[in-house]
């Protein structure tokens, strides 16, 4: 009995050393985690942090983050948590039924707590009828909101009943979608169109552990947005050809995005997903027109999979009208350092990409920077800006803050405009 004990003790302090052995000597390699995770540096000795306790502190973070087997624990914290509790531990992300993974921004999104009310969104696509009509009659250019899928409108049948206890409201998203239809702003409705198909389609257009929409109805999307842009504009643009479908057991890509950042063990099951492999055809005599998105990462699979490329004769991207792509692939680019109106006018086609209404915002502020260059007579925007530049307290603390955030005095000018004028418009409540 006491040879056993002896032995079960020194399996203990081997079990205990182990992490040690494997820090020093990496005998075994652990998977690193996905994500971001930024590793606390060793700390660099003096007596000022000793005595303050400042060193103690990272030195023991250095220590915590640098501990050998440290993702594989992790890993095993967080598939016991999601197993038995059913606690994912990724920031912002909700555990449905059957493990229907969602963004609690999504649920949001379905439930309208965030809406933000029906005079700023009236108001907003008033300006958004303005742009269209003067950049169509005035430069030929199409204006165009594409409203991307929401999970929790998708799949609202498995959002866990703690936040169905709230009585669903006015949504950013159908509120947005009325006033297009009643103020003639050019649209198309993913969201609806897929929710239509959903119980028809042969494979999935929603992943149940994706955030964005599943690779395949977003090949549908795709398909559908050009045919809308041709009706429009009558002209052709390249034809999306589908060669075959690959169905495969494992989700792929960004239709498994939120299980990878998850970090488990073992995979969540997941149903069958297909895969559109597809090709071009092109007219040699209609030349591809110029396009701008401007909205969230919905619009990455269309540009990671050359539909945007062989449909367009750019790539221009403003993510959340922020930083501007493929540029800032290279070097960090914001709009607020862009020539605004000249690369909005130097476009053929410019479509607002949002899921669940823009949050509010649609176009994430393009609306209302654009609408601010465009409009010829007074604005309030205009009008706080004047006051900004004459207040030398304000427009010290606008260069400040354009500073801080790497853009021009004149696009933070705007922007703060911007803001106090919508946040004016949110507080009014119009019957």
């Amino acid at each position: 009995m006491n040879r056993l004990k002896d032995l079960l003790l020194l399996f203990l302090l081997l079990l205990l050393l182990l992490p040690a052995v494997q820090k020093k000597t990496g005998f075994i390699r652990s998977k690193a985690l996905n994500g971001y995770f930024a590793a606390t540096a060793k700390p660099a000795f003096s007596c000022s942090t000793w005595m303050k306790g400042a060193f103690q502190e990272q030195y023991r973070l250095h220590t915590e983050d640098s501990a050998g087997f440290k993702s594989d624990m992790v890993r095993l914290y967080n598939q016991v948590d999601f197993t038995l509790f059913s606690i994912p531990h990724a920031s912002k992300i909700v555990a449905g039924k059957k493990d229907y993974m969602f963004a609690d921004s999504y649920i949001q999104g379905y439930l309208g707590t965030d809406f933000v009310g029906k005079y700023y969104i009236e108001q907003k696509v008033k300006r958004a009828r303005f742009l269209q009509d003067w950049l169509w009659k005035e430069k030929g250019i199409l204006l165009m909101v594409a409203f991307a899928p929401g999970k929790g409108f998708f799949y609202p049948e498995y959002i866990p009943d703690r936040y169905l206890k709230n009585r669903k409201g006015e949504t950013n998203y159908d509120y947005y979608v009325k006033q297009c239809i009643s103020q003639g702003v050019n649209h198309i409705d993913f969201n609806r169109w897929l929710i239509l198909m959903k119980d028809t389609s042969r494979y999935m257009l929603y992943p149940k552990t994706g955030i964005h929409w599943s690779s395949y109805g977003a090949f549908l999307c795709a398909d559908s947005l050009r045919k809308y842009i041709e009706q429009k504009m009558n002209r052709k643009l390249p034809h999306l050809v589908l060669d075959s479908i690959e169905v495969a057991a494992v989700a792929r890509d960004e239709d498994n995005d939120i299980d990878r950042t998850m970090n488990l063990i073992w995979k969540i099951p997941h149903p069958l997903m297909a895969y559109p492999k597809f090709h071009f055809t092109y007219d040699s005599l209609q030349p591809k027109p110029k396009a701008l998105f401007v909205g969230d990462s919905f619009y990455w699979y269309w540009h990671y999979n050359g539909i945007i490329s062989n449909t367009f004769a750019n790539m221009a991207f403003w993510y959340y009208n922020q930083d501007v792509y493929p540029e800032h692939f290279k070097t960090p680019t914001n709009t607020g350092n862009l020539n605004y109106p000249d690369s909005i006018l130097s476009q053929q086609v410019i479509i607002l990409l949002q899921t669940n209404g823009g949050y509010g915002d649609l176009g994430s502020g393009w609306v209302d920077r654009a609408w601010d260059y465009f409009y010829p007579g007074p604005t309030k925007e205009k009008e706080i800006e004047a006051r900004m530049r004459t207040t030398p307290s304000w427009a010290e603390s606008l260069a400040r803050k354009a500073k801080e955030r790497g853009i021009t005095t004149d696009a933070m000018s705007r922007l703060d405009a911007i803001y106090i004028v919508g946040q004016d418009a949110k507080r009014i409540r119009k019957k």
